[in-house]
């Protein structure tokens, strides 16, 4: 154990990896030291070959805990969906002005981006030829989250087949082919036989390994993100969904998945995200889930519709995914949330009293919150000229307990001062 190691084992385990910015001396630790340190203190993700760089992200979300001794400690990640790529004017994967940096000063900690969505002219998940057309555009934003100390996660709306790319964009169990279950995606089906869209399924994994193995920093490193794949099973709107598909078979996807970009591409800079939609109400998530060593963060979306329903399911998906994250070991966050601002009455205080304040409640440990996008047609962030919803949001922002981009650099670990 180097000295460097030394120092960090210790301010992991005085700290619980708490948070920070500079190394503690001039005595810079390597990758590995910081590698085995998060491992020497018990925090570790699912991946026994994760790379040193996502063990440490890894480290730094499970710091953040409202229940730490140390108030530093007391911190959530805010992030949003294509912050930086999608706006009230624009939507795409070019850089766009950020409505969320215009009210809070600062970007968002964390960003996420659309995998099916790379780029604008490609409409289906599907569509191998629009997947690598948008590889690189999604790749130079990642990095450059990266460079700014940003986590990037990529969530994927998978769409079904479809005859051409010009068609409508399809995700329903009812708009699918009746074969398209999950149980077909599987190489091996329980009965033996293989899936019928199983080297379909194959050749995405593929491209999604193409873009990772892209995903290299100016030392050469490959650089973290999360995938959150399925999201939303609970409901019954995706053909992926609860409805339709077998528990058994939606963890064996997923495991199959897992270990395939794993084993198969040898890529272990990925983080992977669990999301059950509305986890309190929508049923035995639990069933789905595919296992401890194919899981790193446990979250859940939970939109507002304005019916007065949101604060009480909001505080019961809180305290349901905290608790099976910590018996898990795993991070607790929130991957979608919001209320769409053109639509239903505007709630002055929504951002500071109904987003913020169940998050700080006393020993609660969520790692992230994340609003869904700002486009031409949907908003979810106020804009500057919105009034007391706006100023909600710039005091929500600049909240102790809210972490903006620049703030701390995600990547590096987190000492506590």
């Amino acid at each position: 154990m180097g000295p460097g190691l030394a120092r960090l084992v210790v301010a992991a385990v005085m700290a619980g990896t708490a948070a920070c910015a500079a190394p503690l001396d001039p005595e810079e630790p390597t990758d590995d030291e910081r590698a085995e340190a998060a491992q020497t203190s018990g925090v570790a993700p699912s991946d026994p070959q994760a790379t040193a760089a996502t063990r440490t992200v890894y480290a730094n979300l499970q710091s953040f805990d409202m229940g730490s001794v140390d108030p530093f400690d007391h911190r959530v990640l805010l992030g949003q969906q294509e912050a930086d790529t999608s706006n009230r004017r624009d939507n795409g994967i070019v850089p766009v002005p950020s409505d969320l940096q215009a009210v809070a000063g600062r970007p968002a900690a964390l960003v996420s981006y659309e995998l099916s969505h790379a780029y604008k002219t490609s409409l289906s998940a599907f569509d191998a030829a629009g997947f690598r057309a948008g590889r690189g555009a999604l790749r130079e934003r990642i990095l450059d989250q990266h460079r700014h100390g940003a986590l990037v996660s990529l969530v994927w709306h998978l769409r079904c087949p479809k005859r051409s790319v010009s068609d409508r964009d399809l995700f329903g169990a009812d708009d699918c082919p009746a074969d398209y279950r999950l149980a077909e995606l599987l190489q091996r089906k329980p009965d033996g036989t293989k899936g019928a869209h199983a080297d379909e399924w194959r050749a995405m994994l593929d491209e999604l390994a193409e873009l990772l193995w892209s995903l290299k920093d100016d030392r050469g490193e490959l650089v973290p993100v999360q995938i959150r794949p399925f999201h939303e099973f609970t409901g019954g709107w995706f053909w992926w969904g609860a409805d339709d598909n077998d528990p058994d078979d939606y963890a064996a996807v997923w495991r199959e998945m897992v270990d395939y970009l794993r084993r198969g591409r040898g890529l272990h800079n990925a983080l992977w995200v669990f999301c059950p939609a509305s986890p309190s109400s929508e049923g035995r998530f639990d069933r789905f889930y595919p296992g401890d060593a194919y899981v790193d963060v446990v979250a859940f979306d939970r939109y507002d519709f304005g019916d007065g329903r949101f604060a009480r399911g909001y505080e019961a998906d809180l305290r349901t995914v905290d608790a099976f994250a910590r018996a898990h070991g795993k991070v607790a966050a929130v991957a979608e949330v919001g209320r769409e601002l053109t639509r239903y009455a505007t709630d002055p205080t929504w951002f500071t009293a109904a987003m913020l304040a169940p998050l700080k409640a006393p020993g609660r440990k969520i790692a992230y919150v994340a609003l869904w996008r700002n486009a031409p047609w949907e908003k979810f962030v106020p804009e500057p000229n919105d009034g007391a919803i706006a100023d909600d949001f710039e005091l929500m922002a600049n909240d102790d307990a809210v972490l903006l981009r620049g703030e701390h650099d995600l990547y590096r670990p987190l000492h506590a001062r």
